[in-house]
């Protein structure tokens, strides 16, 4: 009779099969460890990836906000500035106006002034032709006295009295030259000073050489 513990308990194929198991599951675990690696890998590359479009959309944003903000600071400086500058040519333009105002109001009261002083002078003027239109009268009446008494010098009074009467006639006419005047006082016709100084200085001499007896 043969013993049954002669015979192997596991056989070389069984073996082999099991190791060929073994290694087969170690190469699934092996491979699958890989997979789960480069997926997760992958998941984080896909992450790392929207957290810099997330960052860079948020910079854009940030930008985008402040390009807005330096836009409407530079219009409002802009309108700050045009405002400025308008109110600045209504500050010059009403100073302008008043400085004109200020030339016309001086020049006008500087008119006047000269009016008055021209129509003063005028005045003054036609009062000494006057005064010697009576002083002349005066002396012409003393002539004809003198004419009358003082034979000797008869001519020469006579002369005297016509050279005096010729002054009265041209200074009666310059006083009524002053019957039609401007605005400040000037004879709207000519003064014949001339001929006033001329005859003055005729009558003058002929008055001189009637006293000397020449």
């Amino acid at each position: 009779m043969r013993s049954h513990f002669n015979k192997p308990l596991i056989s070389s194929q069984t073996l082999r099969a099991a190791r060929q198991m073994c290694l087969a599951t170690m190469l699934v675990v092996t491979l699958g460890a890989c997979t789960s690696q480069a997926a997760w890998d992958a998941e984080l590359a896909a992450q790392a990836a929207l957290e810099q479009e997330a960052a860079r959309i948020e910079q854009e944003r940030e930008r985008q906000i402040a390009a807005d903000l330096q836009r409407q600071l530079d219009a409002e400086e802009a309108e700050r500035v045009r405002l400025q500058a308008e109110r600045d040519r209504e500050t010059a333009a009403a100073r302008m106006r008043a400085e004109a105002e200020r030339e016309q109001r001086e020049a006008g009261e500087s008119r006047e002034r000269a009016r008055l002083a021209a129509i003063a002078a005028a005045a003054a003027e036609q009062q000494a032709k006057l005064d010697r239109i009576e002083a002349l009268q005066t002396q012409i009446a003393a002539l004809q006295a003198d004419v009358r008494t003082n034979e000797n010098a008869t001519v020469l009074l006579i002369e005297a009295v016509q050279a005096a009467e010729e002054l009265l006639e041209a200074l009666t006419a310059e006083q009524a030259k002053y019957e039609n005047t401007d605005a400040e006082g000037n004879t709207q016709m000519p003064l014949e000073k001339d001929l006033i100084a001329e005859l003055q200085a005729r009558k003058d001499d002929l008055v001189r050489r009637a006293g000397s007896g020449q």
